[in-house]
């Protein structure tokens, strides 16, 4: 059996879940004897799909920003794929986001699938202005759920969120979860942070709640001087979030840390707590993360994070200060309550892995080929 995936996903993100999940399955299609994967790619910066972990891709400039730099990955990237598409050498298609050009260059009868990661953009557009940007992704998704063989939810969540918003009938969604990539040896002992501190980890775009997580610490940061909060990658500070600490008198209590894989489970591994405050995810990659790395996890209440976490993880309503307030302070004080959470996750993370998703994952390529 032969999969193509294409360039999306490698195309547009240099660390994070959605091109991870990608990268796992192809890493392990490539060691597998019944698989053969191939990549609509040519340049890839990402850090997992790369000239070094995949024969024949090439970085492009890694590190420097230059106008038109995206502009020319996507052009060399984007006429690869469809070259390579409309070849029709291989037997499942499966696009890496939710771009439909691939349409125009499918032949006839060839079978393809997408994976839909979450419904952020459906459930909240309306809500937030950074979210409609993207005008053509609903389309793109409906666009792609009337011409796909069948299509992969990461949840059980997502893929009500499909049923309720586009009408399809359930059939057509298969739910397959996600795992991690980190074990209880992925942390080093080097402690990065000397002070403790509370963990967040990701982008830190409106529905992530960042915000409201931060008023909702304060009184704890305030009663606790050596505390503090320290953001795992999701870039630099804004203006507005450094004027948010400045107005809470926190500037010195919150800082960001660049990672690569070792250094987020060195962070996990020594964080008091992983609060995950997001309004909504579609799986929560990081909750299995810190799982793995033996750390307390505070979740939202929102999406598929119930779903994910189980009894390993304590929950909160995302929108109520109080109550997130209550969560952190509670754990920080209860020790035998951290020792729990982390025995149940580590146990939790059990019914999770990539080797799982991946297997899955070729049983439904063959159910479509």
């Amino acid at each position: 059996m032969k999969v193509l995936y294409d360039y999306q996903t490698f195309t547009m993100q240099e660390y994070g879940g959605i091109s991870r999940y990608f990268y796992e399955l192809i890493a392990r299609g490539a060691k597998d004897r019944d698989m053969n994967v191939d990549v609509s790619l040519r340049l890839s910066n990402n850090a997992y799909l790369n000239g070094s972990s995949y024969p024949g891709l090439y970085r492009f400039f890694p590190g420097t920003q230059f106008k038109g730099k995206s502009r020319i990955m996507h052009a060399v990237n984007r006429g690869k794929s469809e070259r390579m598409i409309s070849k029709g050498n291989y037997d499942v298609l499966h696009p890496t986001y939710y771009d439909t050009y691939f349409l125009k260059n499918l032949p006839a009868g060839k079978p393809f699938t997408v994976t839909f990661l979450d419904m952020i953009h459906e459930k909240f557009a309306d809500k937030y202005e950074e979210l409609r940007g993207d005008i053509g992704i609903y389309e793109n998704k409906k666009e792609l759920l009337q011409h796909a063989s069948k299509v992969i939810a990461i949840s059980e969540c997502t893929k009500r969120d499909i049923i309720d918003i586009f009408g399809v009938d359930g059939d057509k969604i298969e739910v397959i979860y996600l795992g991690s990539s980190f074990n209880s040896g992925s942390a080093s002992s080097n402690r990065l942070v000397a002070a403790p501190y509370l963990l967040f980890v990701g982008n830190r775009s409106i529905y992530k709640n960042f915000s409201l997580f931060v008023e909702s610490v304060k009184p704890i940061l305030d009663a606790n001087k050596e505390l503090k909060i320290v953001c795992a990658g999701g870039g630099n500070f804004s203006v507005a979030e450094k004027e948010q600490f400045q107005r809470l008198q926190i500037t010195d209590r919150v800082l960001f840390h660049r990672i690569d894989d070792s250094t987020l489970a060195s962070l996990y591994k020594y964080a008091e707590v992983f609060v995950f405050p997001s309004l909504y995810e579609g799986f929560g990659i990081p909750v299995l993360e810190a799982f793995a790395c033996g750390c307390p996890c505070l979740l939202s209440s929102g999406g598929s994070l119930p779903e994910v976490g189980g009894d390993a993880a304590l929950y909160f309503d995302p929108l109520d200060v109080n109550e997130i307030s209550t969560a952190v302070n509670s754990i920080l004080h209860d020790t035998e309550k951290r020792a729990e959470l982390i025995s149940k996750g580590l146990k939790r993370l059990e019914q999770f892995s990539w080797n799982n998703t991946y297997q899955n994952t070729l049983a439904f390529y063959k159910s479509l080929a």
